[in-house]
């Protein structure tokens, strides 16, 4: 079974419901149409801000989520479409773990800088 987390952004989670990135999960459209019927949803959680402590605190998610058998991170379409960190955090993060640069929206998105990386061996 895929085991996914999904990463949000902090500011935007502070107004957000997350049922984009949930509905896209349930009815497996969008960043999720490529999913059999063998998936868990293990991980919801906002990112660490936009400081400098980010990176470092993210590390400590990844350590979890290594820990959990996590083996996909969807970087979610809020972070994509307004995080500076976005690209920096998709390449830490494929070294542990196959990311997906959205969850919701078209695979392109408004700027068309959707990232999605397997594992780096």
């Amino acid at each position: 079974m895929k085991k996914i987390a999904i990463l949000i952004c902090k500011n935007v989670s502070n107004k957000c419901t997350g049922s984009g990135c949930f509905k896209a999960f349930n009815q497996k459209k969008d960043a999720f149409e490529g999913y059999s019927d063998e998936i868990e949803l293990s991980s919801f959680t906002h990112c660490s801000g936009c400081d400098e402590e980010a990176e470092e605190l993210l590390e400590k998610k990844i350590q979890k989520w290594r820990d959990t058998g996590i083996d996909t991170v969807h970087l979610s379409t809020c972070i994509r479409g307004r995080c500076h960190l976005y690209e920096t955090w998709a390449k830490q993060l494929s070294e542990d773990f196959n990311v997906i640069g959205y969850t919701h929206g078209s695979a392109e998105g408004k700027k068309g800088n959707n990232i999605n990386l397997p594992k780096e061996c």
